[in-house]
C-alpha cells in the first residue's frame, strides 16, 4: 500500500511545519514574527512591532498595502510559491514561503489571523483544502498594512527578538535602491525567473534597466528573432539564455559598494566591512553568476571573568537574522565559529559577535532557508578577524589602563616573586616567574600571550638596575665538558654559582654554537689533546655562559677563550654579544677570540652556500665589513657544510695558530705535586706492610664471630626500624640509619 501526501499539508502540522520552516518548534513563534517583519521592511523600509497579549502580536507598516484580491491567495498554504524573490535583489526573503509559514503556524496551534490593508479589515479563515477565505470585518482609516497574529502558543517579549533586531538593523546605514543585475544569475536561474514572470518581454527587461534601454534591447531581440514579441512564459531555455547575454552586453556589472551597508553605528562594539564577490557556475548553460557581497562584522568583548562568560553570535542576511544552525564556543581566549559552511578559529575572549551580509543572492540548503555560507566563507572570516583585532586593541587599552607590557610586569613583579617562592621559602626559576606574571599580562591585554624572550629582557634590565632577584635561577641552556675527567655540567645560573674549576686541567675553552660537534671532538680526543674545555649554548650565549667566562677569567690560571659559529648574520652576533658588555654584566672581564667561521673564509674554502630571501634586514656584527654584511643578507654557510674530518682539521689549524700548548703548572705546583705523589706511594706501601704483619684480615674475622649474636638481633625488624628513623629525618638516605644502628651495636660491645 502506498500513502500519498501533498506537499502543502506539511504546513498545517506543527511537527512537519518545523521541517518546512527549518527551525525547532520552540522557535516557530519567533520565525512567524520575523517573516512578517521582513515582508513589511521590504515593502516600506520600516514597521512597528508590538506585543498585544500573552498569545498575540501585531506588525504594522505605512506602505501601499496588499491588493484585496490577493489576500486570500497570499494566506493560503495550498498554493504555488508566490514571491518576488526569484528576482534577485538584496532583500530579506529567499523562497517566498514566509506567509505560508505564518498561516501554517496559526492553523497548527489553533490560533487566528487578522489582516488590515487599505482601510479594510479581514479575518483569515483557513480551509481544510489548504485555501483560505478572507472574511470582511469592517473599514477604518488606517493606512498601510497591519497583521494581528494570535497563536496557540505563549508569546512574550523574547518572541519579538528576531523581529526587533531586523527593525533595528533596517534603521541603520543604507540599502540598495537599484535594479536587479543580469550578472547575478546563472543561465538556469534566469530561465526560472523568465518563466515565472509571465509578462511582456519589454516589461520584463525593464526590471533590469530603464524604459529607454529596455526598448532598445527588445528591438535588438526582434531583429534577430521574434522573441521580443512573446510573453516571457513562452521563452525556451535557449531564448532565455540569449536574452541574458544580450542584457549583459548592454548593462554594466554592479559594484559591491552600491549594495549598501549597516555601518559603524553601534556602541561598545568594533566594526569591520569587507567587499567581495563569489561565483555560482552554471551546470546547464554558459552563463555563470557573479554575486557581489558586503560583509560587516561587529565584535564587543564582554567584561568580567572569562571562565564565567560565553560568546554569542547573531548572523543577519540583508539586515534580517537568519535561522541557520551556526554555533560559537570560546575556551581559553580562543573562539570557534562553525556551522552553515563556516569554520572559523579566532583568538578572542568571550564576546558578542554580529555579522551582516548584504547580497542579492544567498545560497540555501533547505526549505527552511538555511543559508550556505561556504562560497563567501573567506570574506566572512576576514571581516570577523579584523573586527576582533580592533576589539582586542580597544579592550587591551581598557584593561591595562593605557600601561604597556613592561609596566604591567614591573608592577606585579613583587607579587609574582612572593607567589613563586612561597613567600621567600624556596628558590625558583626564571621560567616559573614568567608563568606567575603571565596571568597579569593576559588579563590586561585581552588574552594576549606574553613573549618569553621579551619577559627575560625586562627581568635582565630590572636586575641591572636593582640587583639580582633573590632566590631566582635560570634554567640550563648549555653544557660544559671537562677534558680528562669526562665530566659534563649543565649550565644554569645555579650550576655556575657553585662551579669550581678543576685545578690545572684545561687552559682553553671553546664556545661552539652547535652542541652536536661535542661527540665528534670527544671521539678523537680533541679536548684532551689540546687541554681544551668545550662549551655550548642553544643559539646566543646565555647569561650563565657569560658568567662562567667571567668566573674563569678571575682565576690565577692562564686561560684562552674562543668562539666558533656559523657564517651567517646570527653567527656574527653570537660572537659579538659574547665579547661585548651586556646590561646584566657591564664590561666583559675576558677577551674572546673569534675563530670563525666568517663568510670570506667560508667562500675561500669552497663550502656550500645557502641562499635565501628575506623581507627584513638581518642584524650583523660591527666587525663585519660592509661588503660581507650585505652578502649575509641573502647568503649563509653552516659549520655543518664541513664534513667531520674537515671540521676537525679546520679547528686543529685554528688551535695551532692561537693555542698556548698543553697545561703545564708552575714549578712550585709541579714540585709540590711530585712530593705529594711520592708520599702517597710510601704511605700505601707502609700501610699494606703493617696490615700484613698484624694479621689484619684474621682479626676482623674473629671480631665478626664475637659480634654475631648482636648483629643477628639488630637485623630483626630492620625495615621498620629504618622506616621510623627516616620518618624522623627524611633528608637522609636509607643507608644512613643502617650504618648508624650497626655502629651503635659495635660500640656497645
Amino acid at each position: 500500500m502506498q500513502l500519498v501526501r501533498e506537499d502543502w499539508k506539511l504546513f498545517r502540522n506543527i511537527e512537519t511545519l518545523c521541517q518546512k520552516a527549518g527551525v525547532h518548534r520552540q522557535f516557530i513563534p519567533l520565525l512567524v514574527v520575523k517573516e512578517l517583519v521582513d515582508n513589511a521592511l521590504d515593502a516600506t523600509g520600516d514597521c512597528q512591532l508590538e506585543l498585544v497579549d500573552s498569545n498575540s502580536f501585531i506588525v504594522a507598516d505605512d506602505g501601499p498595502g496588499i491588493d484585496p484580491e490577493w489576500i486570500q491567495e497570499y494566506f493560503s498554504i495550498n498554493r504555488p510559491m508566490i514571491s518576488s524573490k526569484l528576482l534577485r535583489l538584496p532583500s530579506r526573503g529567499a523562497l517566498g514561503n514566509g506567509l505560508r509559514v505564518v498561516t501554517g503556524a496559526v492553523i497548527a496551534t489553533g490560533g487566528s489571523l487578522t489582516v488590515t490593508s487599505r482601510g479594510s479589515t479581514y479575518r483569515i479563515l483557513p480551509q481544510d483544502d489548504g485555501t483560505s477565505k478572507a472574511e470582511f470585518i469592517g473599514s477604518n482609516d488606517q493606512k498601510g498594512t497591519s497583521i494581528l497574529v494570535k497563536l496557540g502558543m505563549p508569546v512574550d517579549e523574547d518572541t519579538l527578538h528576531w523581529g526587533k533586531l531586523a527593525i533595528q538593523f533596517s534603521r541603520k546605514g543604507t540599502m540598495y535602491s537599484g535594479k536587479s543585475s543580469p550578472y547575478w544569475y546563472t543561465s538556469e536561474a534566469f530561465y526560472e525567473l523568465v518563466n515565472a514572470a509571465n509578462m511582456p518581454t519589454e516589461d520584463f527587461v525593464s526590471l533590469f534597466c530603464g524604459k529607454k534601454k529596455a526598448t532598445e534591447i527588445v528591438d535588438r531581440l526582434n531583429i534577430e528573432n521574434t522573441w521580443g514579441l512573446m510573453q516571457t512564459k513562452q521563452f525556451s531555455f535557449t531564448a532565455a539564455e540569449h536574452l541574458l547575454k544580450l542584457l549583459r552586453d548592454t548593462i554594466k556589472p554592479t559594484s559591491p559598494k552600491s549594495l549598501g551597508e549597516v555601518g559603524d553605528s553601534f556602541s561598545d562594539v568594533e566594526h569591520c566591512k569587507k567587499l567581495g564577490e563569489f561565483t555560482i557556475r552554471s551546470s546547464r548553460g554558459e552563463c555563470k553568476a557573479e554575486i557581489p557581497i558586503v560583509v560587516e562584522a561587529w565584535v564587543g568583548i564582554k567584561k568580567g571573568e572569562p571562565s564565567k562568560l560565553n560568546s554569542s553570535l547573531t548572523i543577519c542576511v540583508n539586515k534580517s537574522p537568519v535561522t541557520a544552525d551556526v554555533n560559537i564556543s570560546t575556551k581559553q581566549a580562543s573562539t570557534t565559529i562553525w556551522g552553515g559552511g563556516l569554520y572559523i578559529d579566532v583568538k578572542c575572549r568571550p564576546a558578542h559577535f554580529y555579522v551582516n551580509i548584504i547580497t542579492p543572492y544567498m545560497p540555501i540548503t533547505s526549505d527552511g532557508k538555511a543559508p550556505d555560507f561556504r562560497p563567501m566563507s573567506e570574506i566572512i572570516e576576514d571581516a570577523i578577524k579584523r573586527a576582533v583585532s580592533k576589539a582586542r586593541k580597544v579592550n587591551q587599552i581598557d584593561q591595562s589602563g593605557g600601561r604597556n607590557e613592561k609596566q604591567i610586569v614591573l608592577e606585579n613583579l613583587p607579587a609574582a616573586i612572593a607567589k613563586t617562592s612561597g613567600g621567600g621559602k624556596f628558590i625558583f626559576s626564571q621560567r616559573q616567574l614568567y608563568y606567575a606574571i603571565r596571568p597579569y599580562i593576559m588579563q590586561a591585554f585581552d588574552g594576549k600571550q606574553p613573549n618569553y624572550t621579551y619577559f627575560c629582557q625586562i627581568i635582565t634590565d630590572y636586575e641591572a638596575e636593582f640587583g639580582e632577584i633573590t632566590g631566582m635561577y635560570r634554567d640550563p641552556r648549555g653544557t660544559l665538558y671537562h677534558p680528562h675527567t669526562g665530566e659534563e655540567i649543565p649550565l644554569g645560573t645555579i650550576a655556575v654559582q657553585n662551579y669550581n674549576r678543576p685545578s690545572w686541567t684545561f687552559n682553553k675553552i671553546i664556545f661552539i654554537e652547535k652542541e652536536g660537534y661535542f661527540a665528534s671532538l670527544r671521539d678523537v680526543g680533541f679536548p684532551e689533546k689540546y687541554d681544551c674545555a668545550l662549551l655550548s649554548s642553544k643559539g646566543y650565549a646565555s647569561r650563565a655562559v657569560k658568567d662562567l667566562f667571567d668566573l674563569l677569567g678571575e682565576t690565577d690560571e692562564e686561560i684562552q677563550f674562543f668562539c666558533v659559529h656559523d657564517a651567517d648574520a646570527a653567527g656574527t652576533k653570537i660572537f659579538e654579544t659574547l665579547q661585548e658588555a651586556t646590561s646584566a654584566r657591564p664590561g666583559r672581564k675576558v677577551k674572546v677570540i673569534n675563530l670563525g667561521l666568517d663568510p670570506e673564509e667560508a667562500v675561500d674554502m669552497g663550502l656550500q652556500i645557502e641562499t635565501f630571501e628575506s623581507d627584513r634586514r638581518r642584524p650583523v656584527a660591527d666587525y663585519v665589513s660592509w661588503r660581507w654584511s650585505e652578502w649575509l643578507q641573502s647568503n649563509r654557510v653552516e659549520l655543518n657544510a664541513m664534513t667531520t674530518p674537515e671540521f676537525i682539521e679546520w679547528l686543529e689549524d685554528k688551535m695551532e695558530e692561537h693555542g698556548v700548548g698543553k697545561v703545564i703548572p708552575t714549578e712550585d705546583v709541579l714540585a709540590r705535586t711530585f712530593e705529594e705523589s711520592a708520599e702517597k706511594a710510601i704511605r700505601s706501601r707502609v700501610m699494606n706492610d703493617i696490615l700484613e704483619q698484624n694479621l689484619y684480615e684474621k682479626q676482623v674475622e674473629v671480631e665478626m664471630m664475637k659480634a654475631r649474636n648482636q648483629i643477628e638481633l639488630g637485623k630483626l625488624g630492620i625495615r621498620d626500624k629504618v622506616s621510623t628513623k627516616l620518618a624522623n629525618n627524611p633528608l637522609r638516605r636509607w643507608d644512613a640509619p643502617v650504618n648508624e644502628m650497626a655502629s651503635e651495636i659495635i660500640k656497645a660491645r
